[in-house]
C-alpha cells in the first residue's frame, strides 16, 4: 500500500491564499449588493454595515480558517 501523496508546500500555500481571496471578495459582494438586516454601524450617512455583511464575512472567513487548518494538519 502507497502512503498518501501530499501537496508541496507551495501548493498548500497557493490554496490557502486563494481561500482568503474568496473569503474575502465573496464578502465584499454580499456587502456591495444586499441590505440584510439592520445597519450596525453607520460609515457615513449613506453607508453602512449591515448585520448580514458580518454574517457573510463570519460565515465565508470560518470556511477560509477550516480550508487553512486542513491544508496544514495533512
Amino acid at each position: 500500500m502507497n502512503p498518501p501523496v501530499r501537496a508541496s508546500g507551495s501548493v498548500r500555500l497557493l490554496v490557502v491564499g486563494l481561500a482568503w481571496i474568496g473569503a474575502t471578495l465573496f464578502g465584499l459582494a454580499v456587502a456591495a449588493t444586499t441590505t440584510i438586516g439592520p445597519v450596525v454601524l453607520n460609515v457615513t450617512r449613506s453607508h453602512g454595515v449591515h448585520m448580514g455583511d458580518l454574517v457573510a464575512f463570519s460565515v465565508a472567513y470560518v470556511v477560509a480558517l477550516i480550508v487553512t487548518l486542513v491544508a496544514f494538519s495533512v
